[in-house]
């Protein structure tokens, strides 16, 4: 009774046949692994994929992976200096629902004053409802962005400035965020973080 099935059953798959088994992947399409392949060890080491890794970036990039757009986001805006580029890969993670993408996508806009815009990216994290996502991300954001060296502009501190709230609501305590000071604080954050790494 069930003995076929039952996990005493040793005799099921001999071996050489693999017409059972779940372990044949010869026919995996290499599309879905290349795009959900994760890739959080370079994401905190995105340096990591600018020579050594370099032609597996491109193939995860070539399928799709919101994570190898995010680091390609980074290494473009960043390292390269093409803003245009980085931005570009930034929205595709965005897209692709990786938060950390998301996050510094909004970030970067707000700091090159498109606050609009910007301020509509950081909010498909919800931080009205709850932070938590929105501190996650800036956690392994910085921790990301600490490996790459000088990465202030001053029209950062500008649009920093230019942000600042009309009211003075928790102008002392960065983790109390209202509707008024969650963008500027964030972009604060962002500013003397930048700031103090150089």
């Amino acid at each position: 009774m069930g003995e076929e099935k039952s996990v005493n059953n040793y005799d099921i798959v001999y071996i050489g046949d693999s017409s059972n088994s779940n372990d044949n992947h010869s026919n995996s399409d290499p599309t879905i692994y290349f795009r959900n392949i994760s890739l959080s060890y370079f994401a905190a080491e995105p340096s990591e994929m600018l020579t050594k890794h370099n032609r597996f970036k491109e193939l995860c990039l070539e399928n799709d992976n919101p994570e190898a757009h995010y680091i390609e986001g980074i290494l473009q805006y960043f390292v390269h200096k093409e803003k245009r580029k980085g931005l570009y890969h930034l929205r595709q993670a965005s897209i692709g629902e990786y938060t950390n993408g998301t996050y510094l996508y909004g970030l970067l806009l707000l700091a090159i004053e498109h606050y609009p815009k910007g301020k509509k990216y950081l909010d498909k994290l919800q931080w009205k409802e709850n932070l938590s996502t929105s501190d996650h991300c800036w956690k392994r954001v910085k921790k990301t962005l600490s490996t790459i060296p000088a990465i202030m502009e001053t029209r950062y501190y500008t649009a920093m400035v230019n942000l600042e709230p009309r009211t003075e609501c928790h102008p002392d305590n960065m983790a109390q965020v209202c509707k008024h000071c969650y963008y500027s604080k964030r972009l604060t954050q962002f500013v003397q973080f930048a700031m103090n790494q150089d």
